[in-house]
């Protein structure tokens, strides 16, 4: 059997018994996943090791070792799985250490599980191929200099990687070699154009008709971005 044909492998992470086998349970059961639980972090890293998972789903808290040494072990071997941290703590105490420890998003307790299923599939797959596919799907031209830093500017919003929106145009601006002016203005062009040209799509997902005015760029990512993550 091929990657693109076996089931996700998710790797849990979790010392709190109850919620470590309901995760397993409905991961492998209505996610149609294949998961395992580790229930501490040595365990987990020499499962992330062994097993080679497509996500692992990390709690910071853990005995033995710690997610956040975990973390920090896995990435500095080379480890390629997506990480999706899963903590009761404050997010924002935490989200620029584990993020900078290499982090692919951040969620906090108590979680949905149907979320965090669409959220292994979305990781998997990729937030930005998610977006960029919507994206096409709203009515973006895929050759305008916005659409590709809409998609970016999206995914970075969506993964909590940025919060403000004029962290994401540096970030994108910076990427592309041009100015955050130039990616907010080429953007807005975008959110003109889709919405002048009104796809079903579009109108399902903002509820903006013709004689609405056109969204805000803001506003316009934030629906991508959430749009792109609603579980498969």
């Amino acid at each position: 059997m091929s990657d693109k044909e076996r089931p996700l492998r998710v790797l849990l992470v979790e010392d709190e018994p109850l919620l470590g086998r309901l995760g397993l349970r409905i991961l492998t059961g209505l996610g149609g996943m294949e998961a395992v639980l580790a229930e501490d972090g040595a365990e987990g890293l020499e499962l992330a090791w062994s097993w080679r998972p497509d996500v692992i789903l990390l709690d910071l808290i853990l005995p033995v070792m710690s997610g956040v040494e975990l973390l920090r072990q896995y990435r500095r071997e080379g480890g390629g799985a997506k990480v999706l941290v899963m903590t009761g703590a404050d997010l924002g105490k935490v989200q620029g250490l584990v993020y900078s420890l290499g982090a692919n998003m951040l969620l906090s307790k108590p979680v949905r599980w149907g979320e965090v299923i669409g959220l292994c599939r979305l990781l998997a797959g990729g937030l930005e191929e998610q977006c960029r596919l919507l994206l096409r799907e709203m009515g973006g031209w895929e050759k305008g200099r916005g659409f590709e830093q809409a998609v970016q500017c999206a995914a970075l919003l969506g993964e909590n990687r940025c919060t403000l929106l004029k962290e994401a145009y540096i970030e994108v601006a910076r990427r592309q070699r041009t100015t955050a002016g130039s990616v907010s203005k080429n953007i807005e062009r975008l959110a003109k154009e889709v919405h002048r040209k009104g796809t079903p799509r579009y109108r399902r997902l903002t509820g903006r008709e013709g004689g609405a005015p056109p969204l805000s760029n803001r506003e316009f990512l934030d629906i991508l971005s959430q749009a792109a993550r609603i579980p498969l």
